[in-house]
């Protein structure tokens, strides 16, 4: 069984697998929970990443900030405790 670290390490590697980590700030985990049963790690891991242009020309004002240009996603990643594969990413509504 793996232990709380190797999920999350998990995790982010397959966040890095599956985004451009360069495009990605502020990576961190967020929270960490074990199914009752033991048998899952449920991982969310968060990171602010640059708006895309639909993104951008929707919000207000037209001139943002650095601040403002970029947006907080969380995903949610669902690792089989047994053997650290990963077996569904979802996103977390804030």
């Amino acid at each position: 069984m793996i232990d709380v670290l190797q999920a999350v390490q998990t995790a982010r590697n397959y966040l890095g697998m599956l985004y451009d980590v360069n495009q990605l700030q502020d990576i961190q985990l967020e929270e960490v929970e074990i199914s009752d049963d033991g048998k899952t790690w449920l991982v969310t891991l968060g990171f602010s990443r640059p708006l895309s242009p639909t993104e951008a020309l929707h919000s207000l004002p037209a001139a943002l900030t650095e601040e403002q240009q970029h947006k907080r996603d969380y995903k949610i990643f669902r690792i089989d405790s047994e053997n650290s594969q990963v077996k569904a990413m979802k996103i977390r509504e804030i």
